[in-house]
């Protein structure tokens, strides 16, 4: 029996604005000493995930993945090496306590013009969250995400997943659930 093999390709998809935003938080980050890849993963992962909330889509076209140290972009491999190939950025390693922090810098503004002045107060909101916050600390924070949680290594995490709280539910939340589920019922059996 023949082999049915599928020449599809995914299209390439247009990393404009994760390009710009890796550059636009770079260049918040620069005075952040505990600013290097993984957290700049997770600035990512927030800011898309926090946009997804408040307004109902993230700020990059990004795809994020499960992976050991936390949530990161697929494209952003691809999306450095263009801004480093560009001559946009630069990666430096420092020694930070006793590992080497890798770190993007900048070597030209970013375009913030792609973004909407509610997209950039969500990052800079991010930044300032995880401000005082290094690597592991982020990675740490990002394992008791839903999204993460649910998926295994490599697996695409959901922005859906975001919805989902690792806190515990209030007393009238779980309250307003059970009335809820109560008149949802009531209505199904009157129908």
């Amino acid at each position: 029996m023949p082999i049915f093999v599928s020449a599809y390709k995914e299209p390439r998809r247009d990393i404009t604005r994760l390009k710009e935003l890796i550059l636009y938080i770079a260049q918040r980050s620069e005075d952040d000493e505990r600013f290097g890849s993984v957290k700049l993963n997770k600035i990512l992962y927030y800011a898309d995930c926090g946009a997804y909330l408040r307004l109902g889509r993230p700020i990059t076209e990004a795809r994020y993945q499960h992976l050991a140290e936390g949530p990161a972009p697929v494209e952003l491999l691809i999306a450095q090496r263009e801004l480093l190939d560009e001559g946009a950025a630069i990666t430096e390693e420092r020694p930070y306590y006793n590992r080497t922090q890798r770190r993007l810098t900048p070597k030209r503004g970013s375009n913030s013009s792609l973004f909407s002045r509610e997209e950039l107060d969500i990052v800079d909101e991010v930044i300032a969250d995880l401000w005082n916050l290094n690597g592991a600390d982020v990675s740490k924070r990002s394992h008791e995400e839903w999204g993460w949680r649910l998926t295994s290594d490599r697996e695409m995490i959901e922005f859906r997943t975001y919805w989902l709280s690792p806190e515990p539910l209030s007393q009238e939340q779980v309250e307003y659930g059970i009335g809820l589920w109560e008149e949802l019922n009531a209505g199904a059996a009157g129908a």
